[in-house]
């Protein structure tokens, strides 16, 4: 009776020790699981969204996408939570940013979740790497909702109001009627001291809003024979300043 007491107890130690390293492996692995790519997606659970319901119709040629390629993003949330890097689309024409879910369904941001998006390793052909921020004060057309790319950031920051819209044209010959996504005039915004406007290629306009640093900015347009109009030199004087 001993013997076979011992042995109960030798085999009772032994289904122990393997329900300990069973559930000791399991969190080994979901803390994997959640370190992994694969579990950063499944936070798009913090992702609110809504289905693509509208479709375009199918005979406008062209895109209503910066890229029509899927790119990798960091999303950062509005209460200040980071997601990503996960693949997003931002259709410029509906200003929305669209997102695959876990199950790899397409899907549109809600608004008022999202504070800002980083594009990893795209840029435009400038050189200017694609961010997207929201939450400025309204303006014009555009609520606290609206996504500008962000050419600059720092005390004041450039931004660009980017739109694309369909154009119908008809053949004065034939009558064919064509559709096709085409830009619009990209539109330049300033921001500082918690006031957004409307950028001004001219010098009296920049100084008004750098007026802080009113000399360095004047050496530095004149120095390097800066073109007001164009992007390129604008991101490089409102880094100057900035930086300053």
């Amino acid at each position: 009776m001993a013997s076979a007491f011992h042995g109960m107890q030798y085999i009772m130690k032994r289904i122990l020790l393997f329900v300990f390293l069973f559930h000791h492996q399991c969190g080994l692995a979901q803390l994997d699981f959640k370190n992994s790519n694969i579990g950063r997606v499944m936070e798009f659970t913090d992702l609110d969204g809504h289905s693509l319901l509208r479709q375009y119709d199918p005979d406008v040629t062209g895109s209503p996408f910066i890229n029509d390629n899927w790119v990798l993003a960091k999303i950062t949330l509005t209460k200040g939570k980071e997601i990503g890097p996960l693949a997003i689309k931002f259709n410029v024409e509906s200003n929305e940013l669209y997102f695959l879910d876990s199950a790899g369904k397409v899907m549109i941001a809600a608004d008022g979740l999202i504070k800002r998006v980083d594009c990893v390793d795209y840029y435009s052909k400038d050189g200017i790497k694609f961010v997207f921020k929201n939450g400025y004060p309204a303006v014009d057309e555009q609520n606290q909702n609206y996504y500008y790319q962000v050419f600059t950031e720092g005390k004041v920051e450039l931004l660009v109001k980017k739109y694309k819209y369909v154009r119908v044209a008809k053949d004065e010959l034939s009558g064919v009627i064509t559709k096709e996504f085409v830009d619009g005039a990209a539109l330049l915004y300033v921001y500082a001291e918690n006031i957004i406007q409307a950028f001004h290629p001219t010098k009296t306009f920049l100084l008004s809003i750098m007026k802080d640093k009113v000399e360095i900015v004047k050496l530095f347009i004149d120095a390097n024979k800066m073109n007001l109009k164009s992007v390129p030199d604008l991101v490089k004087l409102f880094n100057y300043y900035n930086s300053q």
